[in-house]
């Protein structure tokens, strides 16, 4: 047994030692607290010893630990070794862990039956972790002494800078809402149901803070390295992150109106439990392998399901079960939810949040649910932003009027003269809209919404920061948020965007553009880009988009450029080089057709069609591997009245290698594929790329920017509060 191993199983009876003690602590065992304190330090420090061990076999290159063979290779700098650590299944449960730990020595601070019991809660899903780690954790080696000479190395798509850091700040949001839930559960347990407010209010802004950023980071990197011009595909990955945020933005806001009026205390709590809950389902569909084949995110199956579905019904049945336990105790408030006032507007806030909730979860479940009735299948983008559209404008319209608005009544008439210089605002940004030649209704109710809530979170900014800053913060970070919705619906719905082939040498124009290709030159890391001169009206600059061969991948693989201006993105993205023959890397499928390449056997099954301004057309492909079958799903679309180039969508394999549509024959139902293991084409003279626009898209960076300080002050203020109100309570 290696040293990893050593650590993680200590580790692991650590976890169950300090479980028991805190267990007899909130019984009123009084040395229960000192054994589970001491038996969590070691628990801690096993766990980051273990992440450093990782590390140092990482950087050592030490091959005979099959993840370090799998996840890296002596290839990769330095910064993208050190980012393997959680490039893999293994390594996000050691640090999925370590994290944990590491709030639950924040929160162990506190003395008491209070504290112990909360440590008892944190504690359980460390248990389960800890159990996996030293079971299929990142230290197994090779059977019989085995060792490769290089490691596979991180697939090309992670390996980008924002990967180094978006993980692990989007695990730390994960592990944080283990705090509501602990806080939570310990009130329940000890009937403190209104007290447990200050306590976890800091928990839900940070966790609301840090995943917002995890977001943040992961659409930057998706906007400037997937090169489909977004940065959010409502990916199920991306939606399985969203969904705990969305409950712990409902949870957050419940909270602001139990401690204002005693009310909603029973939501807030199956709100703190559903949070973590969340979290857990979400890992489920990650990581069992149910969204293999639907997202690029996804990790393949280690035969981990079981305990996965364990886990989540352990943390479900403990904490919806001690919910109704107490239900009937947990005393009403003593007056009902005002009719026209602030917790009304927040309530139905909160209602907002929990819909949007459900109707991502239902969404993301689609893979799992139709599972139940013949080949899984996802639901298209199309049912997120239809589901989602009111619930927006509902949410401007409610994020503009609460803050206007006085707790338990409000006059009226004084809202009505209150509300003007906001609806102000609102019709501004929609003129300005209208201006921009958009007529859509939907959008331009959205925009109303959100220019609506700007106003009205502006004026009231300036009145709290005139009290004190700490009063303006919530409705800044609001103002974040309208100003963010803004540009997401400028930016995704109102850019143009063509498809053009770049003779090399020859100038083509396309969207006032003059585009030259002028031929590939080799960049960092042996990386091939393309260089094209563009004659800008505001000034001529030279684009240079990757487009490389990957062996990792088995495919070409594209990164746009991106130039930046004040109002608007410039987003030139690669597709292919035309000149190239097709016919020599492609192999034709007819439907029902099977075939071996390399050590994969392909079957062709059915094409799905959706017809429209562009036509899209998608290929089911079944690939056997290894006694393993894999559905496949290739993209190729054509936008109609187009230039003829199509824009070719690849699936990936378990491992990273692609497959995409060279070509389709609607006479004989048959497609054109290329394949991982055949090897790469010779290229060709005519360059066919991308070029949009992305208007106002600087407007979602900065709102994004705005919305998070704004959060993360707030967090501090709480912090603040709750540390005044310890000292005048150990004074009294």
């Amino acid at each position: 047994m290696n040293l990893g191993q050593i650590l993680s199983w200590i580790s692991f009876l650590a976890s169950i030692v300090a479980g028991l003690g805190f267990l007899a602590a909130a019984g009123g065992r009084e040395g229960g607290g000192k054994v589970g304190r001491v038996a969590f330090r070691v628990q801690w420090f096993a766990l980051l010893a273990s992440t450093a061990f990782l590390w140092l076999i990482l950087f050592n290159h030490q091959f005979q630990f099959q993840y370090v063979a799998n996840y890296s290779s002596r290839s990769m700098p330095w910064y993208y070794v050190y980012a393997a650590l959680w490039g893999g299944q293994e390594g996000t449960f050691l640090l999925w862990a370590l994290i944990t730990a590491t709030l639950g020595l924040l929160m162990m601070r506190g003395r008491g039956l209070f504290a112990n019991s909360t440590m008892l809660f944190l504690n359980l899903p460390l248990v389960l972790l800890g159990l996996v780690t030293a079971m299929r954790g990142p230290f197994l080696m090779w059977p019989n002494g085995g060792m490769p000479p290089d490691g596979q190395g991180l697939n090309p798509l992670l390996q980008d800078p924002w990967m180094t850091i978006h993980p692990p700040v989007l695990f730390i949001g994960f592990s944080s809402l283990v705090a509501p839930f602990a806080i939570g559960m310990s009130a329940l347990v000890h009937r403190d149901y209104d007290g447990w407010v200050k306590r976890v209010l800091p928990w839900c802004a940070f966790s609301a803070g840090i995943l917002a950023t995890g977001f943040i980071m992961g659409g930057v990197w998706a906007y400037k390295v997937l090169g489909w011009g977004g940065y959010w595909g409502w990916d199920p990955v991306e939606n399985g992150s969203l969904i705990p945020w969305l409950c712990n933005m409902a949870l957050l806001h419940g909270l602001l109106v139990q401690r204002a009026t005693g009310s909603l205390r029973r939501t807030n709590f199956f709100l703190a439990i559903t949070s973590y809950v969340l979290v857990l389902y979400a890992s489920f569909l990650t990581r069992s392998g149910v969204l293999a084949d639907f997202s690029v995110h996804s990790f393949a199956n280690l035969g981990l399901s079981g305990f996965l579905l364990s886990f989540l019904l352990i943390v479900l049945v403990t904490g919806y079960g001690a919910l109704l336990w107490r239900m009937r105790d947990i005393p009403k408030a003593k007056e009902p939810l005002g009719s026209f006032s602030r917790e009304s507007m927040m309530w139905l806030g909160q209602l907002v949040f929990m819909l949007m909730t459900a109707l991502i979860t239902v969404g993301m479940s689609a893979p799992l649910l139709t599972r139940l009735w013949g080949p899984p299948s996802n639901v298209q983008t199309s049912y997120y932003n239809l589901v989602n559209a009111p619930l927006a404008i509902a949410l401007g319209l409610l994020l503009g009027s609460a803050p206007l608005m006085r707790w338990r009544h409000q006059d009226p008439r004084v809202f009505l003269s209150s509300v003007l210089p906001a609806l102000g605002v609102g019709l501004a940004v929609v003129i300005a809209a209208l201006l921009m030649k958009v007529q859509d209704l939907v959008p331009l109710t959205v925009l109303f919404g959100a220019g609506f809530a700007l106003g009205a979170n502006v004026i009231v900014t300036a009145r709290g920061f005139r009290s004190g800053w700490k009063h303006g913060l919530p409705y800044l970070a609001h103002s974040g948020v309208a100003i963010l919705l803004i540009g997401v619906i400028a930016s995704s719905n109102y850019g143009a965007s063509t498809q053009v082939q770049l003779p090399r040498g020859q100038s083509r124009n396309a969207l006032g553009y003059a585009l030259t290709y002028q031929g590939v030159r080799t960049g960092e890391r042996g990386q091939d880009q393309v260089v094209i001169a563009v004659q800008d009206p505001s000034g001529n600059y030279e684009a240079s988009p990757k487009l490389y061969w990957s062996e990792f991948n088995q495919a070409y693989m594209k990164k746009p450029h991106i130039q930046r201006h004040l109002t608007h993105d410039v987003y030139i993205s690669p597709l292919e080089m035309v000149g190239q023959e097709e016919a020599s890397r492609g192999v034709w499928f007819r439907k029902g057709e099977s075939k071996k390449i390399g050590e994969v056997l392909w079957t062709f099954v059915d094409f799905d069609r959706q017809m429209g301004d562009v036509v899209r057309v998608a290929a089911r492909m079944r690939a056997e591997i290894g006694g393993r079958t894999v559905p496949v799903r290739p993209i190729l679309e054509m936008k109609m009245g187009g230039d003829g180039v199509p824009n070719r969508i690849p699936d990936y394999l378990p491992g990273g290698a692609s497959v995409q549509i060279l070509s389709v024959d609607p006479n004989t139902g048959s497609v054109q594929l290329e394949l991982p293991g055949m090897g790469r084409g010779d290229g060709g003279d005519v360059l066919a790329v991308e070029i949009s626009t992305k208007p106002l898209i600087n407007l979602v960076w900065a709102g994004a920017i705005v919305m998070l300080a704004a959060t993360f002050l707030s967090m501090i203020r709480r912090i603040i509060d709750q540390r005044r109100s310890q000292v005048a309570a150990a004074k009294a």
